[in-house]
């Protein structure tokens, strides 16, 4: 079995950059979500629907990493830790539904398939947001300052790998390669 990696972190943050190249640095797969809801996820809908609607289509994608994982490494752009920060954190579903809880029905939704790595790029959302050139409903300021302090507090809980993002590509680029060395990934 080869291993999932996905890279997380605040829109703006250079994570899909970063995962595009490794993706093709490594020979593995790169894959993204939402892939599959994109367009309903992004209309204004109530919360716990976009959230049913993001378990919906990382069921979807972890039906094809399963497949993928058989033969070729990984690199996933967004996943579970997104759902954890933006809308348990950001969009306050927490009140109704606990994290422990959210992960048991995440797990079902990943088919048990837990990540390898998890790479957060943090970065200030003022520098994030000068960076995006179309914004969606999630790019808001105040809100986007919960996601990313939930993405903090979410690494330390489990263990996760954090970038400063707030570097040059070059730079973050070889802290990943530093991390990916210690995985045992590239040599």
């Amino acid at each position: 079995m080869k291993k999932l990696i996905i890279f997380e972190g605040i829109d703006g943050s250079g994570k899909t950059t970063q995962a595009r190249y490794f993706a093709k640095k490594l020979k593995a797969v790169y894959l993204f979500e939402p892939k599959f809801f994109r367009q309903q996820i992004f209309s204004s809908i109530q919360p716990l629907t976009e959230l049913f609607l993001f378990l919906a289509d990382r069921s979807e994608v972890y039906g094809q990493i399963k497949n993928f994982l058989l033969k070729k490494n990984v690199i996933l752009d967004r996943s579970f830790p997104s759902t954890l920060a933006y809308q348990l954190e950001g969009r306050n579903l927490k009140k109704l539904i606990s994290i422990n809880d959210y992960l048991k029905i995440d797990l079902l939704a990943r088919q048990s398939i837990q990540p390898d790595i998890v790479i957060i790029f943090d970065l200030p959302v003022k520098v994030a947001l000068s960076r995006l050139k179309k914004k969606t409903k999630f790019e808001k300021l105040k809100f986007l300052e919960k996601v990313r302090k939930a993405y903090l507090k979410l690494a330390k809980k489990f263990d996760w790998y954090v970038i400063d993002a707030n570097q040059s590509r070059e730079e973050i680029k070889s802290q990943i390669f530093l991390i990916l060395q210690t995985e045992g990934l590239l040599k």
